[in-house]
């Protein structure tokens, strides 16, 4: 039974849902799923959805992240390939590609770059303007989760390895810690200051971590 507060997304997916983001500059959400579909709902003040557009992979969508203007929807999925819808136009169009599916992707906020994570064991950093990679950095194991804020990137691998990010120098692996967690790696969520990062995993647990051992007191 429904909270009397909670309102159902009309048209939802046909298949599991792998991630949802809200846009930070209007009542849009995307949402990802294992129909090959990014599907995109704008949300109205009374708590309606209205389908808005939608475009597709060749295999399921395994993450979706909006620009933070507000403009761009990107995606990565089991095709091996990023994509990135634009809202103006209409029109997507493939940005990235990893040797594996990529399971995780996200706008940096440093100017036109897209960070894309897969199980091929790597992360890639993608300029819209160029349909090569600008750089690419060897993880100890295939990228679970993913999350940045400021100049923190923190990437979540199997194995239960940590891998920390300064994106001033972002190719080099900062610091490689192991999960405070006994299970898999679920997801992970940057502080917003950038000084440290929460981690969950497959049992339901969260771990808090520090980048540096001086604040974790």
């Amino acid at each position: 039974m429904l909270d009397p507060k909670d309102f159902e997304v009309a048209s939802p997916p046909t298949d599991g849902i792998t991630a949802l983001d809200f846009s930070s500059q209007a009542d849009y959400l995307a949402v990802s799923s294992w129909d090959n579909q990014v599907r995109i709902y704008e949300i109205e003040t009374s708590g309606n959805t209205v389908p808005k557009t939608a475009y597709s992979h060749e295999g399921p969508v395994l993450c979706v992240n909006w620009s933070k203007d507000g403009t761009k929807v990107v995606s990565g999925g089991a095709d091996k390939a990023g994509r990135m819808f634009d809202i103006a136009t209409g029109q997507s169009t493939q940005i990235a590609q990893h040797d594996e599916p990529i399971k995780c992707i996200q706008f940096l906020e440093q100017g036109n770059i897209v960070a894309t994570g897969s199980w091929d064991k790597t992360i890639k950093y993608w300029d819209l303007r160029s349909p090569q990679p600008i750089g690419t950095v060897q993880l100890p194991e295939r990228c679970y989760a993913m999350d940045a804020k400021g100049h923190l990137l923190v990437v979540g691998t199997a194995e239960k390895h940590v891998c920390i990010f300064d994106l001033n120098n972002p190719t080099v692996i900062y610091k490689q810690v192991t999960s405070p967690l006994k299970w898999q790696t679920r997801t992970v969520s940057c502080f917003t200051d950038s000084k440290g990062f929460a981690i969950g995993s497959i049992e339901g647990r969260v771990g808090i971590q520090y980048v540096e051992d001086k604040d974790s007191s």
